[in-house]
């Protein structure tokens, strides 16, 4: 049994039985319950045979042989009834269980009719399990019981006669006042022993569960914390999300610095993190440039958000002092991307990962589809700003796969934007160009939740922002330098002619021609694609539409372009 006190005990003034009276769940009372009854038998075990021992050997004329076995025997009965059913006995139990040592003591006292005799120092062995394993007032209790019982005892019984004579009474009052006194005194050492050897078995135990640099929890606390709450919430079909942050740079740092100011960053991103939380999360260093958020009742599109806002903070903190200090975000929820614990921590590395390999300063929302695609070894370093095309192609064909209904956009789209830009009279170079930006058109969608892409009805402002971003997000994947021209069509193809798009507000000849076309193209093949909150429009209907905003919304040369491609069937058949 060891030190099982330890088990669930308050700090100060509360033993076991103090802490489980409350509402516990059956499989954690049995486990902190069991141990107790169990210890409480063992003792009773041994204090029954003692007792029977005192029955063999020498003893004087007035013990009631018959009844003291009787009393062991009970004993023992006891004991093996609550051993064999120890999983299942309510706390309440170990609370009576001294209680009913202390009358068996008395009838030991009783039926050897010797108040004064030996038997009197069975009392010292419920004291001693109550003073270990209850509240100082259950302590308090038992000792008041003694009292009264022993006390009871010595009133009604005459005391047998000794070599000295008989006593007197002050003999009696001696020997009630230093038993009870003395059961008094070694409860309240007992107990003081205890209240320490607990708060130093809390201090321990938060140490273990402690990074010992930042404060936080290190992996061994977040695993713990992270698997209770999936526990919490698993009966409620509640959810749970984590963030995995990736701090990247601070070998680089440590080096030119010293690994004291390496340490101090990593402190001061820890603390960040804590501010950017709520109190019910909890934030964690669980590797050397890892950090984890525990998110209860939390889902990706919240949890996305959460990255950003914290990827704000992150530049907005470090901008001046340590540029080349960047990070990643991974997003995961329970039950969504994992049912466990470890399982959810491994989704959200997966996430930050890809996050890594496509550059770092991105949240990413774990996908199945997306992982295994990107990894750090297929991509070159992120301080060079290069990306890998084979990667950013994989990317482009997992959107397609997370939205079954659009699969095979990025491909329609890429065919038509080269038929406006035939038309348009681009040369072939050109136009390979842009058949790969039409390939790549919706990759900064890769960071955008499942929940935003399939919502069937109107989107709130908060994930229009998100929707807004992608294009700046795409900019940041499409990194490498041989992709410049590619990144910066991209980035404005939802400018318009009128000055109304986005990011930056472009209008007319602002906008790059490549631009322009991507956005007749990318429309057409949405309007005539069915969407989660709409089916799909005509081709006849399609081209109205795009005649209807032509130098509004679209440029109206390209518009032209793209309507004589459809007439001398310059456009693949089928899109």
């Amino acid at each position: 049994m060891g030190l099982s006190i330890f088990e669930g005990a308050k700090a100060d003034d509360d033993g076991i039985g103090a802490v489980l009276v409350g509402p516990v769940s059956p499989g954690r009372r049995g486990r902190e319950v069991a141990p107790l009854i169990r210890a409480g038998c063992y003792v009773t075990f041994a204090g029954a045979g003692l007792g029977l021992l005192g029955v063999l050997l020498p003893h004087p004329p007035s013990f009631d042989v018959a009844a003291l076995v009787g009393v062991q025997v009970v004993m023992i009965v006891w004991a093996l009834a609550f051993l064999r059913f120890a999983d299942r006995l309510p706390m309440w139990t170990v609370q009576l269980a001294p209680a009913f040592g202390v009358v068996q003591a008395t009838a030991g006292v009783v039926f050897s009719g010797d108040p004064l005799g030996a038997y009197a120092i069975f009392y010292l062995w419920p004291c001693l399990y109550a003073f270990y394993f209850l509240s100082s007032r259950d302590s308090a209790c038992i000792v008041a019981l003694v009292a009264i019982c022993y006390g009871a005892v010595i009133l009604s019984m005459e005391p047998t006669p000794g070599a000295g004579g008989d006593p007197s009474v002050g003999d009696l009052t001696h020997q009630y006042v230093l038993t009870v006194g003395t059961l008094a005194i070694t409860g309240i050492f007992v107990t003081a022993l205890r209240s320490r050897a607990n708060r130093l078995w809390t201090q321990l135990s938060a140490a273990a569960r402690t990074d010992m640099l930042t404060g936080f929890l290190n992996e061994q606390g977040f695993d713990e914390v992270l698997g209770t709450e999936i526990e919490r919430v698993r009966a409620d079909a509640g959810r749970v999300g984590v963030l995995l942050v990736e701090i990247h740079g601070i070998t680089s740092l440590s080096k030119h610095y010293g690994y004291a100011a390496g340490d101090e960053v990593l402190k001061e991103i820890g603390h960040l993190l804590d501010d950017s939380t709520r109190r019910i999360d909890s934030v964690g260093r669980i590797g050397s440039t890892t950090f984890a958020i525990s998110l209860p009742g939390t889902d990706e599109h919240t949890g996305f958000l959460l990255g950003e806002q914290i990827l704000v903070r992150f530049r907005r903190a470090n901008r001046e002092r340590f540029p080349n200090v960047k990070a990643s975000i991974g997003v995961a929820t329970y039950p969504k991307h994992a049912s466990r614990a470890e399982e959810l921590v491994a989704a959200g590395a997966a996430a930050a990962e890809i996050g890594e390999a496509l550059g770092s300063d991105r949240t990413v929302v774990y996908s199945p589809d997306i992982e295994g695609v990107v990894k750090p070894d297929a991509t070159p370093t992120p301080s060079e700003g290069r990306a890998n095309l084979t990667t950013v192609l994989s990317l482009a064909d997992v959107l397609d796969f997370r939205d079954p209904r659009g699969a095979g956009h990025a491909g329609a789209v890429a065919d038509l934007a080269v038929a406006i830009g035939r038309d348009m009279g681009l040369p072939e170079q050109r136009l390979q160009r842009l058949r790969l930006a039409g390939m790549l058109h919706d990759i900064g969608k890769v960071g955008i939740p499942d929940a935003i892409l399939d919502k069937p009805g109107p989107l709130s402002p908060s994930e229009w922002d998100q929707i807004r971003r992608h294009p700046e997000m795409a900019a940041r994947i499409l990194g490498a330098r041989d992709l410049a021209d590619i990144r910066g069509w991209i980035l404005a193809r939802h400018e318009q002619p009128d000055g109304h798009g986005y990011p930056h507000g472009l209008s007319g000849d602002d906008i790059p021609l490549e631009s322009r076309i991507l956005a007749v193209a990318e429309s057409f093949d949405a309007m005539t694609s069915d969407r989660p909150y709409r089916d799909a429009k005509t081709r006849e209907e399609a081209i109205a539409e795009l005649g209807r905003y032509a130098g509004v919304q679209f440029d109206g040369a390209v518009v032209d372009a793209f309507v004589r491609a459809l007439e001398s069937a310059t456009v693949p058949h089928g899109v």
